[in-house]
């Protein structure tokens, strides 16, 4: 079949890769579209992870094969795929918290591909770079007719993003909220904080990001300027839309972390959601938080997918949440390379692949 393996050099297309059966409990996948993600050229450009591996992480398509034991799903569902796959079973699983799974959450990659004969690993329980993926049973949901480049997001943009308001910035109504970074993430930051009633101050440097932050649901926009340092952007923030109950950070840039734990009212929340570089450091004035402020960060925005994967698919086919204006462009496999440079430009707010072009 076809995809993309990263060599621990470069990405490259091939059509020398294959994939292992499903064992019990799993099922193969057909990928018809994928999601690209910062976090995936992270992998690419920070050195942070064993190859060759087949990356990716927002993955929608249909069954195609089911093994041992799995119910609910026929070949042709199609389905959007999840990256979490909690134990069920500990500590955190069992006090509602599948996010910080104690067993890690599956993240030990493991090596269902083969590509020219290596054993190739997995990425994020997914690998939606490939045209076909084995998953567990548990990581997929029922789409129905939501497009499939739309429903890929679901599994990272859409539910990080939802989570990061709902779920660790309880986000509620009258409430005063910075989201800063419009990329996919914050957009859907931006649109479900929206949707509880908060008034949303959407922040980023370009700002051609203005009409995509107020079109989900914004009430202001404000462009950063390049080199501001962390008070200066924390003024910022404050001159535009104090008190802020609550900032989430979804640029992974650490100088605009820090802003957001100056910039929020005491008794504030911080969620920081962005992923940084490799050794990014941030730092801030240890009794301004302790005088009362909350920093927290959580995996895939602290989602719970059993309630949240079906309530957005829900959202999305009833156009309560706009998935398709998410989607700038998609792309045919072939490709990738233009769709990752059109990432990079801060021109698109989510690219998409087509493995069936």
């Amino acid at each position: 079949m076809r995809g993309i393996v990263f060599d621990g050099e470069r990405l490259q297309l091939t059509d020398a890769l294959s994939v292992r059966d499903p064992g019990a409990g799993e099922v193969r996948v057909r990928v018809l579209r994928s999601g690209i993600c910062h976090s995936d050229l992270n992998m690419v450009e920070g050195g942070m992870i064993r190859t060759p591996v087949v990356l990716g992480h927002e993955a929608a398509g249909e069954v195609a094969e089911l093994g041992d034991g799995v119910e609910g799903f026929a070949v042709g569902d199609r389905v959007m795929v999840g990256t979490q796959t909690p134990c069920g079973k500990c500590r955190e699983c069992e006090r509602g918290s599948p996010a910080n799974c104690d067993t890690t959450w599956g993240m030990t990659a493991g090596q269902p591909f083969t590509w020219n004969g290596r054993p190739t690993y997995s990425f994020s329980n997914v690998s939606s770079f490939a045209g076909e993926i084995v998953v567990k049973a548990s990581q997929l949901y029922k789409t129905g007719d939501l497009p499939a480049e739309q429903a890929a997001l679901i599994g990272c943009a859409v539910s990080t993003g939802h989570g990061a308001a709902r779920n660790l910035g309880k986000v509620g109504q009258g409430d005063r909220v910075v989201v800063i970074g419009v990329g996919g993430i914050g957009v859907n930051a931006i649109t479900s904080a929206a949707l509880t009633g908060a008034q949303v101050l959407a922040v980023d440097l370009n700002p051609a990001k203005a009409q995509v932050a107020m079109d989900a649901g914004a009430t202001r926009f404000l462009t950063a300027e390049r080199g501001m340092d962390a008070r200066a952007l924390a003024d910022a923030l404050q001159s535009a839309f104090a008190p802020i109950d609550v900032a989430i950070e979804c640029s992974g840039a650490a100088v605009a972390a820090e802003a957001a734990i100056v910039g929020t009212k005491r008794g504030g929340r911080v969620v920081l959601i962005g992923q940084s570089g490799v050794g990014a450091r941030a730092s801030f004035d240890l009794n301004g938080v302790t005088m009362g402020k909350e920093i927290v960060a959580t995996l895939n925005g602290g989602a719970r997918p059993e309630t949240d994967y079906p309530e957005l698919i829900a959202l999305a086919q009833a156009h309560k949440i706009d998935l398709a204006a998410q989607v700038t462009q998609v792309w045919p496999l072939a490709e990738f390379e233009d769709a990752i440079a059109a990432l990079h430009s801060g021109k698109v707010t989510r690219a998409v692949l087509d493995h069936t072009a």
